[in-house]
């Protein structure tokens, strides 16, 4: 079980790792932890969503234990929101895209310095980034 001070944490230091892999001309493995630091802010948001003393419904446990950004944003509440957002930021709607092509099977892949940076700048830019979208509503 990880807390969701744990999963910040965790996502904060993902994000870290890769862009110094990006720096270090890592590529395959910045791509892979920027979009993990994604996943783990989702999965901090999710945490944060769960009522003490309570049991939550089945449905809601099993959609939380995937990779899928897509099932993760809707687990977070945040589908409607994000689409509202990415019309008014066209930017962060681009970024959120750019994300979306991130999965688990991204580990098996050479990633070329084009994608990765392209990757770890949708999840980074402070101001449009994915990551910072995210961040402010976990």
């Amino acid at each position: 079980m990880h807390s969701k001070s744990d999963l910040q944490r965790l996502a904060n230091i993902r994000l870290e790792d890769s862009v110094y892999l990006l720096q270090s001309n890592r590529c395959s493995s910045a791509y892979y932890l920027a979009g993990y630091a994604v996943e783990l802010a989702l999965k901090a948001r999710i945490a944060g969503l769960f009522q003490p003393d309570a049991i939550p419904d089945l449905a809601f446990v099993k959609a939380i234990y995937t990779h899928r950004f897509d099932t993760l944003i809707s687990s977070a509440g945040l589908k409607s929101e994000l689409a509202a957002a990415a019309q008014a930021d066209p930017q962060l709607g681009a970024y959120f895209a750019i994300a979306s092509n991130w999965s688990e099977e991204s580990r098996y892949v050479l990633w070329d310095p084009f994608a990765a940076a392209s990757l770890v700048e949708a999840v980074t830019e402070p101001t449009h980034g994915v990551f910072q979208w995210i961040k402010a509503r976990w």
